[in-house]
């Protein structure tokens, strides 16, 4: 059974999160495309460490196919790791939604300038659930065609997702979230990865220029 000491809470959650910013972090995009391309996406296209952009600089569909999976593989990697070392440790679990989102949006290594976090937080909320990201895309697509922005319709979905869910009734949004979550805990601690999305949407939202050299 998980622990209740305070001491024990604080580095279950530390060590979680270390594992998964980690795995998040790893440059996907920018190594895809500097092997294949000899390009540094920061300074091509929108400047986006992601699998769009990946797409878009190299002309190349298979490109940006593959960073997008091994993007989502990296959030479900961190899931994994969790439940493999605090196994039933919800504490754990919700460090490493966090973890994997803001290692992806925020790296380290490229002077935390990555992505924008959807296909990493598409593996993360794969693993609880394939409903999560499939709701995602439905609100999605939807903001898409009232709004034709990009951008603006991620940001409706990321912060659509938990709403849904606390609009679901509790006995429907209990069947895709995992055993060691109440749905309250569930969703409380599926707001920080999504609003970490979000805070990466804030610059192109206002049509602020990111590829300005690293």
């Amino acid at each position: 059974m998980p622990t209740t000491s305070t001491g024990n809470f604080v580095s279950e959650y530390l060590v979680s999160f270390l594992i998964s910013y980690l795995i998040g972090s790893f440059p996907t995009a920018f190594i895809v495309v500097k092997q294949t391309s000899r390009l540094d996406i920061r300074t091509a296209g929108s400047g986006n460490v992601g699998g769009r952009n990946a797409l878009e600089v190299t002309g190349k569909k298979w490109v940006g196919a593959a960073v997008v999976l091994i993007d989502v593989m990296k959030g479900a990697a961190s899931i994994a790791a969790a439940q493999w070392w605090f196994p039933g440790y919800s504490v754990a679990y919700s460090a490493a939604m966090a973890g994997a989102v803001t290692g992806h949006c925020y790296p380290v290594w490229l002077r935390f300038r990555g992505g924008r976090g959807l296909a990493t937080a598409a593996g993360v909320f794969l693993m609880a659930h394939p409903v999560w990201p499939a709701v995602w895309l439905m609100v999605y697509f939807t903001a898409q065609k009232l709004t034709g922005n990009v951008h603006r319709s991620s940001v409706i979905a990321l912060a659509g997702l938990p709403v849904i869910g606390w609009l679901v009734p509790d006995h429907l949004t209990a069947m895709a979230v995992p055993a060691s979550f109440t749905v309250e805990s569930f969703l409380a601690a599926a707001t920080f990865p999504m609003a970490v999305c979000i805070s990466r949407h804030i610059k192109p939202l206002m049509g602020i220029d990111e590829t300005h050299a690293p």
